[in-house]
């Protein structure tokens, strides 16, 4: 039987790892479980006990006087399982699926929760921007104030640099600014924005930058290639800025156009900095009245927010150096650190949810949904800070709960 092969597995994990028993109990109740809840509770004395050890609050001794009754009332509990406390093995799809996201597990503990909030989810107007819009307060208002100073002196090609680790997802970043505006136009209006989107969805689609590792000028042949495809537009026109610069008249009937080209620092090459000038001067010097293309330059800098590599600081330093030079034409918003659990409260009570107690238990459920987050879950617990992957995940989260309608 399920039963008595799981409760086995509960066994013997309780007898080593207590945090990772307490994940695994999460990951294998049913949500109408009755023992879900108690779960919950051990689980906030697990990390309560390890907070205040850690902030030296309390002795070694006193922390596994706690971690001894957890584990006894776990075991406990662990004998009293019945088959039908257990999640069916086989997860339903969800219909998250349309919105091109992966099915998500059945009945996970985060939907529990996110049931018991004070939030009238079937009246939340959820979209795709709910994926990456849990606010960054400083780098978003450096965008708005960007996009509208050189928006008034008249700039219709404007350049934005996002320094960021991988964890903090600078990608997300330029989407959600994309997806900001589009939502801040009317109906008739949205039809005047042209971006790349997914399959089957309305997320935008994120490009690698056209490059060619032979030198500026087959990359500049290589970008030239991008456009000619992207816009259907085959005239031969020499040398490649011409092209270039007939290419946007293509668009004529849009308002915004808007680009998210990556650019991993792993893959940096000497000629990128000249590469990324010749872009700015190449389409700044174009003249397309009435239009506005933004073009976004993630850049992944693993540990930027930390301290990385010196080659990757470098990397960083290039990318700074076109934002400070003299008329630059270019914004950089650098680097993006994880987000305060504070901003990820202030999204959850734009929902109607203040109680930020609840949203951390959240944050800590996403976080054990990963083997390997222990150092992070640490990082929150001392800091009160999270990577923007951990926060997309529990947006995804949240995304999927309310678009089920299971509130």
């Amino acid at each position: 039987m399920q039963i008595e092969k799981i409760r086995a597995e509960l066994k013997t994990t309780l007898a080593g790892d207590l945090g990772a028993a307490i994940a695994l109990l999460l990951q294998k109740l049913d949500n109408g479980s009755p023992r879900l809840l108690e779960v919950f509770g051990q689980s906030g004395r697990f990390h309560q006990a390890n907070s205040d050890f850690t902030k030296g609050l309390i002795l070694i001794g006193e922390r596994d006087t706690v971690y001894n009754q957890i584990r006894f009332y776990l075991l406990d509990l662990v004998g009293q399982l019945a088959e039908s406390d257990l999640k069916p093995e086989a997860p339903s799809a969800s219909e998250a699926q349309a919105f091109g996201l992966a099915p998500a597990a059945a009945g996970s503990p985060v939907d529990l929760l996110l049931a018991r909030l004070r939030v009238d989810w079937k009246n939340v107007p959820l979209s795709e921007l709910h994926l990456v819009n849990c606010n960054r307060v400083v780098e978003f208002k450096t965008f708005k104030r960007a996009l509208r100073d050189r928006s008034a002196s008249g700039e219709e090609f404007q350049f934005y640099f996002i320094n960021a680790c991988p964890m903090q997802r600078p990608q997300s970043f330029a989407e959600r600014v994309i997806l900001e505006i589009i939502r801040n136009l009317d109906e008739e209006e949205d039809e005047a924005v042209l971006v790349r989107r997914l399959p089957g969805s309305n997320r935008i689609k994120i490009e690698d930058l056209p490059y060619d590792f032979m030198g500026l000028e087959q990359s500049k042949k290589k970008f030239a290639k991008y456009f000619e495809e992207r816009f259907d537009f085959h005239e031969r026109l020499e040398p490649v800025e011409e092209f270039l610069k007939a290419c946007v008249h293509k668009v004529a009937n849009y308002r915004y156009i808007g680009f998210i080209f990556r650019v991993d620092a792993q893959d940096w090459e000497p000629f990128f900095p000249e590469y990324f000038q010749w872009i700015m001067d190449t389409f700044s010097k174009a003249e397309e009245e009435g239009h506005l293309f933004l073009f976004f330059f993630p850049i992944y800098l693993r540990n930027l927010h930390a301290g990385p590599p010196p080659a990757l600081l470098e990397v960083a330093n290039a990318i700074q150096a076109l934002g400070e030079a003299e008329n630059a034409i270019s914004t950089v918003i650098s680097p993006l650190t994880p987000v305060e659990k504070a901003e990820v409260g202030d999204w959850f009570a734009d929902f109607g949810e203040p109680d930020a107690g609840k949203v951390d238990e959240l944050i800590l459920l996403t976080l054990q949904r990963d083997k390997s987050a222990s150092a992070r879950i640490e990082r929150f617990q001392q800091e009160g800070k999270v990577d923007m992957y951990d926060v997309e995940a529990l947006q995804e989260q949240v995304y999927r709960f309310g678009l089920t309608g299971m509130s």
